[in-house]
């Protein structure tokens, strides 16, 4: 379990950064340099950073399905993509246009990404499947608490636009080389499986976009529930700062300092919940309850907030958040774990964060649709119609559940009934080591991957 803290202090100062970002200092940036058009200029700059995550996920876990060097196959994308993100980060704090902010933060979420894609295949490289939830679980509080210095960085420095953008990239960077100096990295061999005998061709790069859904049948619903939930979030997510401004009729050093506690807050609880049911669903083995639990109570959250402009609705709508967030992340890595092909990890974990990312790019983009539909704010009156997007946060979210009946021979653990039984004669077929490994990385999902 040492291995899996120290994995997950890689996700902590690899989210840490792009949470910070996407919560409020690219708000702020905008803010800065084109406050007459917000929203406009906020969703092109999220939605360039967003598709560059789109594109580059997928191709980072592939390529270091493939990677071959003497600091490890995972460990060198990882740390470079630190390095790139503190890049843009400085980037980003110099730049005089939303045209300029947009190719920073595209850098940005190109270098995370690249550590997040390695990361999440080194988990995968490392963690047998019963010890998956917890591992997952503490991924996802430590994704959450990277959220916790920098909110507290944003509240105290809310005036700093310089402190609050580069504080954790630097820090991130750090903590990266730190951690990657001492865990392990697990070798590529010649004849391992996703692998060649020779680097990857640009052919080959672009074809890590590819695979047959039909093969893979589970992991395709997984990858849509992960996709359709993120949405639902995501769309009301990225205009929060503006939501204070405008429903609860703050000003904007006011609203800074509520999201960054609120933030805080929630993290929280994410991290309480993540942690607590990590471990749970770990002996349970049934990861159905958690995802329904999840989902429900992030829809409420979502419609509480859409008719409100009471703080103390605001505050009690945003424990609930935490609390759905946190028992949400705490299974859905390990879940996703049971229907990878073998020897594909990177790839199929680059393909699973779109889940996260095209939401990213299609959110903030609809997003301003939603604004204007239904005419003016229930509320406040106000052009922008924050109930109308905050009722289209709850219905995506609870959309998501409809894929859970074709999920049930993964949501629970496979029974564990090849494991002590007793060979009759010592004269073993060559291909059972192999097929033991299968098993144990997807044991309910070994006939998705028959070529």
């Amino acid at each position: 379990m040492s291995r899996i803290y120290l994995l997950a202090l890689v996700e902590l100062a690899s989210l840490g950064p792009l949470a910070t970002a996407l919560v409020i200092s690219l708000s702020l940036k905008v803010l800065e340099i084109a406050p007459e058009s917000k929203e406009a200029s906020l969703a092109l700059v999220t939605t360039a950073g967003a598709v560059t995550a789109l594109v580059s996920n997928p191709v980072w876990g592939h390529l270091s399905d493939r990677t071959r060097s003497r600091f490890g196959r995972r460990r060198p994308w990882i740390v470079s993509g630190a390095a790139l993100g503190a890049v843009s980060a400085v980037l980003m704090l110099l730049a005089p246009g939303v045209g300029w902010l947009a190719a920073a933060w595209v850098l940005g979420q190109a270098g995370y990404n690249a550590s997040l894609a390695a990361l999440n295949a080194m988990l995968a490289d490392q963690v047998p499947e019963e010890q998956r939830a917890k591992a997952s679980g503490v991924f996802g509080a430590f994704g959450f608490l990277g959220l916790v210095p920098a909110m507290l960085i944003a509240a105290v420095f809310a005036e700093n636009l310089a402190v609050v953008m580069l504080a954790m990239p630097l820090v991130s960077l750090a903590v990266v080389v730190a951690v990657c100096a001492v865990v392990p990295d697990v070798p590529v061999t010649a004849g391992a499986v996703g692998t060649g005998s020779r680097a990857s061709g640009i052919g080959d790069v672009f074809r890590a976009f590819l695979f047959n859904p039909l093969r893979v049948p589970r992991f395709s619903l997984v990858w849509v529930q992960r996709c359709v939930m993120q949405f639902g979030y995501t769309i009301v997510g990225t205009f929060g700062l503006f939501y204070l401004i405008e429903r609860l009729g703050m000003a904007q050093g006011e609203a800074v300092s509520l999201t960054s506690m609120a933030t805080v807050a929630g993290a929280g609880l994410n991290t309480a919940a993540a942690f607590a049911c990590g471990y749970l669903a770990s002996r349970r083995g049934n990861y159905g309850p958690f995802i329904v639990a999840a989902t429900a109570a992030m829809a409420v959250s979502l419609l509480m907030k859409a008719y409100t402009g009471d703080l103390s609705v605001f505050w009690a709508s945003t424990v609930i958040a935490g609390f759905a967030l946190g028992v949400y992340y705490s299974i859905d890595l390990a879940l996703v774990m049971r229907t990878l092909p073998a020897g594909q990890e990177g790839k199929f974990l680059g393909i699973f964060n779109l889940a996260k990312t095209i939401p990213q790019s299609v959110a903030p983009a609809l997003a301003p649709l939603a604004l204007a539909v239904g005419g003016p704010d229930p509320v406040t009156g106000h052009e922008n119609n924050y109930a109308s997007l905050y009722l289209a946060g709850a219905v995506a979210v609870l959309l998501s559940l409809a894929v859970l009946p074709g999920l049930r021979p993964v949501l629970r653990r496979a029974p564990e009934t090849a494991a002590p039984a007793p060979s009759p004669a010592p004269s073993a077929t060559p291909s059972t080591p192999s097929e033991g490994a299968r098993s144990e990385s997807a044991p309910a999902n070994s006939e998705d991957t028959t070529p």
